[in-house]
């Protein structure tokens, strides 16, 4: 947990901040348009929209922060950097490497899913956004490395939160937390 905190700490004000920002102009676009929230339905729009904005925002905080590295670094060759994490890397090492890579895209996945509703468009978006992110790294002059592994691992993160996504769909647990305990998403 300690580690999670280590890599997410120095965006989560800014995170925090533009939480409450992107609430606030939602609701104030909403309301002026005369959108109202008076439906379960709506209300989970709502949220999956919120949600899958935030989480975009969340991952472009975290892969764009400025690194040490002082020359641009690329890795093309698929599978080469996770094996030489698992040969020669500490556990903290292969946490912060794999684990965290896949774990960055959990939340895009299943936001992303809830979204659309499509398994080949939640994957290939995640796949897209990933080469993106990957892409930036790479022609902005911040210090990161660019991987293709990166990009493995992410639409790995992705494909497991859209799973979750998938199931929660179908068993209507979302509809069960926000329905205020009731097994319907009908309304």
């Amino acid at each position: 947990m300690r580690q999670l905190y280590e890599v997410f700490q120095p965006v989560i004000p800014v995170f925090i901040l533009l939480f409450i920002v992107v609430i606030i102009a939602a609701l104030f676009i909403n309301s002026k348009a005369g959108y109202r929230m008076d439906s379960m339905k709506k209300r989970m729009d709502f949220i999956v929209h919120i949600g899958l904005m935030m989480t975009v925002i969340g991952i472009l905080l975290l892969t764009l922060l400025p690194s040490s590295n002082p020359e641009k670094v690329t890795q093309f060759v698929p599978f080469y950097s996770i094996l030489d994490t698992f040969e020669y890397a500490a556990d903290y090492a292969i946490i912060n490497s794999i684990g965290m890579n896949i774990l960055l895209f959990v939340p895009f996945g299943l936001f992303m899913y809830l979204f659309c509703k499509d398994e080949f468009l939640t994957t290939i978006t995640a796949c897209l956004f990933s080469i993106a992110v990957e892409a930036l790294q790479y022609f902005l002059p911040i210090g990161r490395i660019s991987n293709v592994d990166d990009v493995i691992l992410n639409t790995v993160g992705a494909i497991i939160g859209m799973v979750i996504g998938v199931l929660f769909s179908k068993l209507g647990i979302v509809y069960y937390f926000f329905g205020a305990g009731k097994w319907s998403n009908k309304d």
